[in-house]
């Protein structure tokens, strides 16, 4: 395989891998990233990959890491509790989305969305300034990150557009989750305050 490799001026880092296995990821699927492939993208032998990831596991753990590590571009910015929360989730569909291929593999990873990330910080943040007192903020904001998560996944396996039956159901079905999920943590809101 070293025979094929394509030569590269600069250094191998655990960072140029993580990033050449998710266009890998982003062009072909999880399914498609192989070792041997990734080595071929970089140029390098495969088993230099190893010095840096011990495999492909730890490969697809740090490539959601690193899609997560984009949430920290994320700004709610000003506004009202709801204007910040319609704006977060649009911005975490428009992440999520732009690396459709990796959403399977990063919802059914336990530490997608951690507790220190920006978008788990960002989430409570809107849920305290909408009224709901911790712990509740943190329970109400698990059920809110878990419903559109899989709302993310029926759009890329095109469950809502079968179920709505049109063209647009990805983006009407999105917009009215949204305001459901505004108008439920109201309700919450109210009844705990």
């Amino acid at each position: 395989m070293a025979g094929s490799a394509k030569p590269r001026d600069q250094r191998l880092t655990k960072d140029g891998i993580l990033r050449a296995a998710l266009r890998i990821v982003d062009a072909d699927g999880v399914e498609a990233l192989s070792m041997r492939k990734l080595a071929a993208d970089l140029g390098v032998n495969p088993m230099s990959i190893y010095h840096h990831l011990p495999g492909k596991a730890a490969v697809l753990t740090g490539v959601t890491q690193l899609v997560t590590e984009g949430a920290r571009q994320i700004s709610i910015g000003p506004g009202t509790w709801q204007e910040q929360m319609h704006r977060l989730a649009y911005e975490f569909r428009a992440l999520s989305l732009t690396h459709r291929n990796l959403l399977w593999h990063a919802f059914t990873s336990d530490d997608f969305l951690g507790r220190e990330g920006p978008m788990w910080l960002s989430l409570v943040s809107i849920l305290r300034n909408a009224g709901i007192p911790d712990p509740a903020a943190e329970q109400v904001g698990a059920v809110v990150a878990a419903l559109v998560g899989g709302l993310l996944l029926t759009e890329v396996n095109g469950t809502m557009r079968r179920l709505m039956g049109t063209a647009d159901a990805d983006d009407t079905g999105f917009a009215l989750a949204v305001r459901l999920l505004i108008d439920g943590v109201a309700a919450r809101s109210r009844k705990l305050g």
